[in-house]
């Protein structure tokens, strides 16, 4: 990350009110642009595998083989590069599982699995289905628990999923047909209940977490119905409206002790809705620019799309001028030295220039 990491205050106290002709204090509209650009940015051609200077970190995870599921927090989009016990491990995507000419279905049950977390064997990382909770379901003879703050009784979360014969969760809400059944938050827990009673509704499967945005944090539990036993499946933050995480299964992990792994990890756009929250574009030209190609892009006048072609090209090359101040040009992070340490220019080697 960048010596300062840039904040919403800081692109608002920049000069893009009068760049894109809006009123330097009004929150709301910075927050639509910002958070306007940042996806264009973020999402864009140019940005290659990675992404920009500040779109990714290093982070450690602790995984073991009887729960061998990676969950990614939010605001992470995916894996680039994984290590495991000091060795590269391959990140598959859900294609290469499907490839015409490939081993198919991973995992294979008659592959052997190393005795220690040292000795780890082929293990790769294979991605999964986006969830809703980062750690799954225990069934059956369950229901959920909402754990909230005071300041937030009153505010709404919907579950989506399957009830304990198998069947999709479905509810009226307003006399409106939803596919999944309303908590209403109630400090300090609330459990879900059958509409109208107070017999506890037993789920068997999540597939989807929806809430309104809240001051502070609700912690989801799992309650065993028989023994009020409880787990906590997933955390969401104040200003997270839907639980989506990515998921990879780390296949052929060790059987023995818990390990820890280390990941690269390409970062998501996470909206800004205050002036403290922190930009993921760390550049703040880069975002004024970006915001006037996205407004000259929305009119039908072809000066104008043009011009807003020329902006995003200025974006983007304050970008990459971004990359080169943290990380400079000529510092490859692989050095390829045939010839010792003089230059293959040199030689005159084709591409290797």
């Amino acid at each position: 990350m960048p010596v300062s990491r840039k904040r919403l205050l800081d692109f608002m106290t920049s000069e893009w009110a009068q760049s894109i002709g809006y009123c330097s204090g009004d929150t709301a509209a910075a927050c639509r642009v910002v958070n306007r650009s940042q996806e264009r940015l973020l999402t864009c051609r140019e940005a290659g595998d990675t992404g920009w200077f500040g779109c990714y970190a290093e982070m450690a995870f602790d995984v073991a083989a009887a729960t061998p599921y990676l969950t990614l927090p939010r605001g992470v989009a995916r894996i680039i590069r994984l290590d495991m016990a000091n060795q590269w491990t391959p990140v598959r995507n859900q294609w290469y599982e499907y490839l015409e000419f490939g081993s198919g279905r991973w995992p294979k049950l008659t592959q052997a699995t190393p005795a220690t977390f040292c000795d780890s064997g082929a293990v790769q990382a294979l991605r999964r289905n986006t969830v809703a909770t980062k750690s799954p379901l225990t069934t059956p003879g369950y229901t959920l628990r909402f754990m909230s703050d005071s300041a937030d009784d009153g505010k709404k979360v919907m579950v989506s999923g399957k009830d304990a014969s198998g069947q999709p969760i479905r509810s009226l809400n307003n006399g409106v047909s939803v596919n999944g059944i309303f908590v209403t938050l109630a400090s300090p827990f609330v459990d879900l209940i059958y509409p109208s009673t107070t017999a506890q509704y037993e789920v068997s499967e999540i597939t989807g977490l929806q809430k309104e945005v809240t001051q502070y944090a609700v912690s989801v539990y799992e309650v065993n119905i028989a023994t009020s036993a409880t787990n906590l499946l997933v955390q969401m933050e104040g200003g997270e409206t839907v639980a989506a995480y990515t998921r990879y299964y780390l296949d052929t992990l060790p059987t023995l002790p818990t390990g820890q792994v280390n990941a690269m990890v390409k970062l998501d756009l996470i909206p800004v809705r205050v002036p403290t929250d922190y930009l993921l574009i760390q550049s703040i030209e880069a975002l004024i620019c970006e915001a006037q190609s996205a407004r000259l892009g929305d009119t039908d006048e072809p000066v104008n799309k043009s011009q807003a072609k020329e902006r995003h090209k200025e974006a983007i090359g304050y970008l990459n001028g971004l990359s080169v101040h943290y990380e400079g040009k000529e510092s490859a992070a692989v050095i390829f030295k045939p010839f010792g340490s003089a230059s293959l220019r040199k030689y005159g080697i084709g591409t290797l220039r």
